[in-house]
């Protein structure tokens, strides 16, 4: 499997290489170990081997506060290096909580890393992880919705290295093509519409909140998010119709394993840190077995068969254009994580792509409005 050409938002349908094939992508968290002196290295290392394995795109995880043990606060210097140690491989922010930074800033840092990857970069945007310190940076405002339109409209007027109002100076360096590699992460519907309204991207979570984090309820969290990709859709085609392309990317957890009962053993002795922390914080119910709180983190595992149909039986995967896999909330090695990568790459990817190609006819068909 070798990378493509990015496909944009910018280009109209006709031109789109989107739908052609499933884009496949890989997210690290940099989770694997504790060492702050080794862990960026590392996973730069890991950057590298997702190139030589064919992937097409590599995210990032960006959390403040050493959020679920993501240890990358800030993206930037980590998408440089990565830029220069690798030469086809989409880099990807998954995802970069705008609402905290100055907008103006963050469209000249990606610009500098788009143009420093040659058209590379994959600009996830988000609200953040909520947090009950978010008010230590002096951008944050407690309107978290209003705050992400309005520093999307800064970014993008940025990004276009428009003049500054009442100055002498233009905005530098300008990127406007990454403006059609910008994806809005959300759950939100209204912000879900926004993203289609402008024409940008959108970036679906792994894992649901509140109430959907049970067993019972990790169907209906996938039937949500696959309503809302479909009301995305809608909402594109009736703004742009087939001057732009919609683009959807999906993040799931896949942990594969030589059997479904060796996957969950593996996966439950090398996940016991996580699964603690998640009881500790409420996130699942410690009561439960261990294959019942992975599915409270739409959490999958087994041998490539099982973990495919798994995959084909969300009906969001059918509407998504860029499948992202990861092994989190397990900690492994880099050099595990690369082998689960490439059993990923070469096992699962083959099954799933099939059953997405065969579900793909519906994609283009006009879609219901969902309620808010």
């Amino acid at each position: 499997m070798t990378a493509r050409p990015l496909p944009s938002t910018l280009d109209a349908r006709a031109d789109s290489p989107l739908g052609e094939r499933l884009r496949v992508g890989f997210i690290t968290h940099l989770d694997q170990h504790d060492d702050l002196s080794r862990i960026y290295r590392d996973n730069i290392r890991l950057v590298q081997g997702l190139e030589a394995l064919g992937y097409d795109s590599a995210w990032i995880a960006t959390r403040h506060f050493f959020s679920g043990w993501a240890a990358l606060p800030s993206p930037y210097a980590f998408l440089g290096a990565a830029a220069v140690s690798t030469s086809h491989i989409a880099l990807g922010t998954a995802v970069l909580p705008v609402v905290l930074d100055d907008a103006v800033r963050v469209a000249e840092d990606l610009a500098v890393i788009d143009h420093l990857s040659q058209g590379r970069l994959l600009a996830g945007l988000g609200k953040g992880v909520p947090s009950d310190s978010f008010h230590v940076f002096e951008a944050y405002s407690p309107d978290r919705d209003g705050t992400f339109e309005a520093k999307l409209d800064t970014l993008s007027w940025g990004l276009h290295g428009n003049a500054v109002e009442g100055g002498s100076a233009s905005i530098w360096p300008p990127a406007p093509a990454l403006e059609g590699r910008q994806f809005a992460g959300s759950s939100n519907i209204e912000s879900i519409r926004a993203a289609a309204r402008r024409g940008i991207g959108l970036i679906l979570e792994r894992f649901g909140n509140g109430p959907e984090r049970t067993p019972e309820a990790r169907a209906g969290f996938q039937k949500r998010q696959a309503d809302s990709v479909a009301e995305y859709r809608r909402v594109f085609a009736e703004t742009w119709g087939d001057s732009r392309t919609p683009y959807v990317i999906t993040s799931r957890s896949a942990f594969p394993g030589p059997t479904t009962d060796a996957a969950l053993a593996e996966a439950a002795e090398t996940a016991s840190r996580w699964n603690s922390f998640a009881a500790q914080i409420g996130r699942v119910d410690a009561s439960r077995s261990v294959a019942e709180q992975f599915l409270s983190d739409n959490f999958a595992w087994g041998d490539p068969r099982a973990l495919a149909d798994d995959l084909l039986a969300d009906p969001t995967v059918a509407l998504t254009d860029e499948l992202v896999l990861g092994i989190h909330p397990v900690t492994a090695s880099i050099d595990d994580t690369l082998e689960k990568a490439r059993i990923l790459l070469e096992d699962v990817v083959p099954l799933v792509e099939e059953g997405w190609r065969e579900a793909r006819s519906d994609v283009r068909a006009p879609a219901q409005a969902v309620s808010s």
